[in-house]
């Protein structure tokens, strides 16, 4: 496997420190995980409600369904990155991705098929629920978690940097995602957009990030942040205790940020996907709401630069307590819904929660629980998250057909986020202890 990473060039024999090739690419492997996330979902909503004549609540518990069945497997998926590396991960991921978009792009063809021999409402949410199955176990789940412990595993002093840089350049890309999905969906029609999706991540990306992506540096000769491999009388330049999945979850810190993050991937997903809606409802036009993500992106790009730049020289606990306060005025904001004051808040604290958490959901757990096991213990956060991520929408959906508001789900989130602000002053880095 190390001789491997020398195929077909040597990373010690690049010109620079080739953490700043995999920071650059680790960049792309999220960026292209973006048809799995809900920020990409979230262009096609609309256009499948109307196209398949499925309702927002059925089509909200099929993304459910297989956004829950994935995260089953992300565990799994972390221990299997600690054992094949990121480069295989990543191929193998950005393949699953491309394949999937393919099916999508063929979901009324293979609805039609399955009418033939199921109730059609029944075999429509049952095919949609498998393929945002492995839609959002593909993309949002390994091929994000991969590139994001690819990065971190580069960089060790310089890994708040390293991170904010990573989050600016995603929270950007993630950010238009939606404005260009839906300008190629006005364009060519959503099937057609998926297709040529599918077929950009199979036959040109998932090569670039074979030829490119890198495990960990000292299976190429070098160290986290640069310079060859020291002889063995030397000593790294940070000592960790490496924690297995077993000892991380018994340490209270783990959950505060667990959970935090969760709730924040709740959020981002339940506004994200009935964003059109939860305008609609506030008496606004549906797509004025998509107008909300540049400006957001803007500051969120700010704010993970500062982030990472802080993370380097402050406790990360402080960063976690900025975040939970900064969702509390955000969900604030999107409960008050109206043109002015409520808005400007939605979009100057989302952006700053956005921010932070792209900080905090790269940084935390190989700074509070080492690398050794990274994949493992950053599998069960992403299992917490993505189970969080697919209970946001059918939450919102219901409590929107049953109230006639989304007043109540911004309410209890908020509830949720001070309780977590308050548990976030004691989630003290347990290397330190």
């Amino acid at each position: 496997m190390k001789r491997f990473e020398q195929i077909p060039f040597d990373p010690a024999r690049w010109p620079f420190f080739y953490g700043w090739m995999v920071l650059a690419w680790g960049v792309v492997g999220v960026v292209l995980s973006a048809p799995g996330q809900t920020t990409g979902v979230s262009a096609f909503i609309e256009p499948l409600l109307h196209s398949l004549s499925i309702g927002r609540v059925d089509l909200a518990d099929a993304y459910m369904m297989g956004t829950l069945a994935s995260s089953l497997l992300l565990t799994p998926a972390g221990k299997l990155f600690d054992r094949v590396g990121a480069r295989w991960m990543g191929f193998g991921s950005c393949l699953l991705l491309g394949m999937v978009l393919l099916l999508l792009s063929r979901t009324a063809q293979l609805q039609g098929w399955l009418a033939s021999c199921l109730p059609p409402r029944e075999s429509l949410i049952a095919l949609l629920a498998l393929l945002f199955f492995l839609l959002r176990f593909s993309g949002q789940g390994v091929l994000a978690m991969t590139s994001r412990n690819m990065m971190m595993k580069w960089f060790d002093r310089h890994r708040g940097l390293a991170s904010g840089i990573s989050g600016a350049a995603v929270s950007y890309a993630f950010s238009y995602a939606p404005t260009v999905f839906a300008g190629q969906i006005a364009c060519r029609g959503w099937a057609q957009t998926w297709l040529l999706l599918g077929v950009l991540l199979l036959g040109v990306c998932s090569p670039l990030l074979l030829l490119f992506f890198r495990d960990n540096p000292e299976d190429s000769g070098l160290l986290p942040d640069g310079g060859p491999h020291p002889d063995p009388a030397r000593t790294a330049p940070v000592a960790h205790r490496q924690f297995t999945l077993a000892e991380a979850r018994c340490t209270f810190a783990f959950w505060p940020f667990a959970l935090a993050l969760s709730l924040q991937a709740l959020v981002i997903t339940a506004v994200t996907f009935n964003i059109e809606s939860i305008f609609t409802e506030a008496g606004m036009e549906g797509v004025q709401g998509f107008a909300l993500f540049p400006p957001m992106a803007l500051i969120a790009i700010g704010v993970n630069l500062l982030g990472g730049w802080l993370a380097d020289r402050t406790e990360l606990r402080w960063l976690l307590a900025a975040m939970l306060g900064a969702m509390a005025i955000q969900l604030g904001g999107l409960m008050a819904l109206a043109p002015g004051w409520p808005i400007h808040l939605a979009i100057l604290f989302g952006g700053i929660g956005n921010g932070l958490f792209g900080v905090l959901m790269s940084l935390v757990w190989p700074r509070y629980f080492g690398r050794e096991h990274l994949g493992a213990i950053s599998g069960l956060a992403m299992t917490l998250m993505v189970v969080a991520s697919s209970l946001g929408p059918a939450f919102f959906s219901r409590i929107l057909l049953y109230f006639h508001s989304y007043a109540a789900s911004f309410a209890a989130c908020i509830a949720i986020t001070l309780a977590l602000l308050a548990a976030s002053l004691f989630a003290r880095n347990p290397q330190r202890q």
